[in-house]
């Protein structure tokens, strides 16, 4: 199985990296796409970024993960799914962060504190983004970043029991239940041997 993902930055790469080794290691995964900055571009490259990972570097999975920054997380989701392409709705699942990706590692502010060698009250609670970006490394350049990732990736992997998280975040709730269900109908594609 093939898995295509559609980001907007190295976080949510890892993120996606880390639940794939989680919960489907064979999994290979095509070079992800990465959104533009702004709406707009989301909503122009979104339709081409999943048929190219579809067609070209023929995916069987298509993730997008996008963050609700101040807007309610399900108005973001019902909005910005509908900009899948009809013909990438069957292979695809569409998640979206409270605020961004680092409120869904902050989920479990236990293990976070743990993996980032500070006490769970030093973690923002309104938006752990800053600190926990400061904390992982990810605003260094070329190695520095790639540690981050692999960290971020490691932390995901092994994040024990995800139950913290999806009683933590009802966003992260809404995108495991839509994996299983994804998981579901396309039975045998995914195994974690």
């Amino acid at each position: 199985m093939k898995i295509g993902y559609y980001v907007q930055g190295a976080a949510d790469e890892a993120f996606v990296h880390g639940l794939a080794e989680r919960w489907c290691r064979r999994a290979a995964l095509a070079p992800g796409k990465f959104r533009g900055r702004s709406r707009e571009s989301f909503r122009r490259e979104l339709a081409n970024a999943l048929r190219d990972l579809r067609d070209h570097w023929a995916c069987d999975v298509l993730v997008v993960l996008t963050d609700s920054d101040t807007s309610p997380w399900r108005e973001v989701k019902t909005r910005e799914r509908n900009r899948v392409p009809p013909d990438c709705q069957y292979m695809s699942v569409f998640g979206v962060a409270e605020r961004n990706i680092e409120c869904w590692l902050a989920a479990d502010r236990g293990a976070l504190a743990t993996e980032l060698g500070c006490r769970p009250e030093e973690i923002p609670t309104e938006d752990p983004s800053d600190f926990v970006k400061r904390r992982f490394r990810l605003g260094e350049r070329d190695e520095g970043r790639v540690d981050a990732k692999n960290r971020i990736q490691a932390f995901v992997a092994a994040a024990a029991p995800l139950r913290t998280w999806i009683e933590g975040s009802e966003s992260f709730q809404s995108f495991c239940e839509d994996v299983m269900d994804l998981a579901q109908q396309r039975r045998g594609v995914c195994s974690r041997q």
